[in-house]
């Protein structure tokens, strides 16, 4: 059974000749058919944004009959399932074939190819400056059965495909495909409707990895098997108008998979230093920020941007945890043009709302009509919300959407009254998105054999000390004594290592504690790390805590945690030795793509790398689910020793 949409789209440009792009912003799909009406192309190429997850069982959206004026859709589970799905929400990027170079200078081209099941390789009609961000989009559906699409060795000059059926599947009948090839020398600009578009990449597994629009994760299908734990795939990612467009661009898990959108998921955010008796995340001094942070369209010379930031109010101090007063706020210039006020955060901020203060002889000069902007590269903005402030000295304005960005500004439009414009004091509150899923809950099975994490569930009030533990149970490793942290993030973790930067070996030495530098024997090592259900700890001698998930150190593409069996020789797959290792492309720790947990010495370092990394860790490409420091990928500039722990 058909059924035809009526549609409002978002056109990137319109003429008398077909039109490059058309955002389809929101339509409800099931197993059911439905047409989509289109208009404004000669030769239209149809991408699907990922699907959500409100049905759980695995499948795709299939794509079919594209003409000038329409297209089929329905979402279409693997074969070994009944075939019945239930409402998910897509968005579609109808594009025109070609090459098309935007205002902003960069380039998509729009193709299509044949081919049945098993891999090709396709040319670009033009090669790029650099390597594209790709998405493909199957355009029929010649055999009944479904089929995903997957991309990997992408160059400047070609890519390689994969068209895959479910593992149990068989040969698959010729369909046509459709790729949209990407590249913008700064991964963001603005479409022709003056629309902001952003090209990033994750890496991302079964765990999934937290965005804007909810997580974004691999769905593997399970016709042949029933497991669905899935290595880590590199995924190129186009977001147009927060709608989500993504590509898995490696072949390291080999089962059929296909992407899928959890919008019911939940961020991780990390308060950061919440300061004042409101919690004001954007003061002076506070979470990175220096003078520099604060930015103005024009100001008075007896004014700062900063000083609208300083915790004070024209002289009177509104936040206890200000250190000094930089000046009397903010007055903006009465020059005609757009007027704003900015903060650079270090990191992506997570703003439920603000607070704008003025003092008693500027009320009119008070911002009214404002619109709310986010950047993450301080050149493109978009408008998150406009809102009208009431008229006062201390008003709270609450969003209505939490606004998700590094660089957030205030736009004013209007005053109640007067032609200057004046802030006294500018507060915001939420926190800062961690980049990860929020922490599973640990597995509450029992655990075979007496570890720390066992001590702890079946002794609450277990205090942190020596134990004697006996991972693996009778029969196996003897029972040992170790340290176990009985506190921090839920107590139960092991220790298992302490090193710092600069040591020349790493000795063996059980138990290992917190005051000297050691790692345990291989044999106790390795019955804890079977045992574990939750992952790592890493605490610093600044008492700041990181945390990683056992999936990911598990799921690694250069050293996975298994593969380390001797922590007293740790693998060094090019010259840094590390406990755990994930790199985009090779495993050689260069191209800013790899995350690791170093566990380093003399002999094993790049030169002396080791007397400053030894002990320390990365997140260029796989995130740690908890991160406290400033920079926002490496720990060694900030920390010089490390305690590793196992639970």
């Amino acid at each position: 059974m058909f059924k035809l949409l009526g549609i409002c789209s978002l056109a990137f440009a319109t003429a008398a000749y077909a039109q490059p792009f058309t955002l389809i912003e929101d339509i409800k799909i099931s197993d059911q058919k439905i047409t989509v009406p289109i208009n404004g192309f000669n030769d239209p190429v149809v991408f699907a944004s990922i699907p959500t997850l409100n049905d759980p069982q695995a499948g795709v959206v299939s794509i079919s009959n594209v003409t000038d004026s329409s297209f089929d859709v329905q979402f279409k589970e693997w074969p070994y399932l009944d075939g019945l799905h239930g409402e998910e929400r897509v968005a579609f990027l109808v594009a025109e074939k070609g090459r098309h170079q935007l205002q902003d200078g960069s380039f998509w081209e729009v193709g299509e190819f044949t081919m049945t099941s098993g891999s090709t390789h396709q040319f670009f009609n033009e090669s790029f400056a650099h390597t594209p961000h790709i998405l493909l989009s199957g355009q029929t559906q010649n055999d009944a059965d479904a089929y995903s699409l997957r991309v990997s060795s992408t160059s400047a000059l070609t890519f390689g495909v994969a068209l895959n059926e479910q593992e149990a599947g068989n040969n698959h009948a010729e369909e046509s495909i459709g790729y949209l090839a990407v590249y913008s020398p700064t991964n963001a600009g603005i479409t022709h409707n003056n629309e902001a578009y952003e090209l990033t990449h994750q890496a991302i597994n079964q765990e999934g990895f937290q965005t804007v629009n909810g997580k974004l994760l691999v769905q593997e299908e399970q016709s042949r098997d029933t497991e669905t734990d899935h290595l880590l795939e590199i995924i190129n990612i186009l977001t147009v108008k927060n709608k989500l467009f993504a590509q898995d661009i490696t072949h390291y898990g080999k089962d059929t998979m296909a992407l899928r959108l959890d919008t019911g998921s939940q961020f991780a955010i990390d308060p950061g230093e919440a300061t004042g008796q409101y919690g004001n995340i954007a003061l002076l001094g506070s979470n990175g920020l220096t003078e520099a942070s604060y930015t103005a369209s024009n100001s008075y010379s007896k004014d700062s941007p900063a000083g609208a930031f300083d915790g004070f109010n024209n002289g009177v101090k509104v936040n206890i945890d200000s250190q000094k007063r930089i000046r009397r706020g903010v007055w903006l210039s009465t020059v005609n043009q757009e007027h704003w006020l900015q903060v650079a955060f270090e990191r992506n901020a997570y703003i439920t709302s603000f607070r704008v203060m003025l003092y008693e002889t500027a009320k009119t000069m008070g911002p009214k009509e404002v619109t709310l902007q986010v950047s993450q590269d301080n050149v493109h903005f978009s408008d998150h919300e406009t809102l009208t402030i009431p008229t006062g000295l201390n008003q709270l304005v609450t969003l209505i959407e939490p606004a998700i960005g590094k660089y957030v500004r205030l736009k004013i439009h209007s005053t109640h009254g007067s032609s200057y414009r004046v802030i006294g004091e500018l507060e915001y509150y939420g926190g800062f998105v961690t980049h990860d899923t929020v922490i599973e809950p640990e597995d509450p099975t029992p655990i075979e054999g007496t570890t720390c994490a066992s001590i702890k569930q079946q002794t609450p009030n277990a205090t942190t000390g020596i134990y004697q533990i006996d991972p693996d149970g009778n029969g196996g490793e003897p029972a040992f004594y170790a340290h176990c942290e009985m506190t921090l993030n839920g107590g139960g973790w092991t220790l298992v290592a302490n090193h710092a930067d600069g040591l020349n070996e790493l000795v063996v030495t059980s138990p290992v504690t917190e005051t000297t530098n050691g790692v345990l024997p291989a044999a106790q090592w390795q019955a804890i790390q079977k045992q574990m259900t939750s992952g790592m700890m890493f605490v610093d001698e600044y008492s700041q805590v990181s945390q990683i998930s056992k999936a990911k150190l598990t799921n690694a593409n250069c050293v996975s945690l298994q593969q380390n069996t001797d922590l007293s020789q740790p693998k060094v797959p090019y010259d840094t030795a590390v406990l755990w290792q994930h790199e985009g492309t090779g495993c050689s720790l260069s191209g800013l793509d790899y995350s690791f947990i170093s566990l380093s010495t003399k002999p094993t370092s790049r030169g002396d790398g080791y007397t400053r990394n030894g002990a320390s860790l990365y997140q260029h490409n796989v995130k740690f689910d908890l991160w406290p420091y400033n920079s926002g990928v490496y720990s060694g500039a900030e920390q010089n020793t490390l305690l590793y722990y196992v639970k």
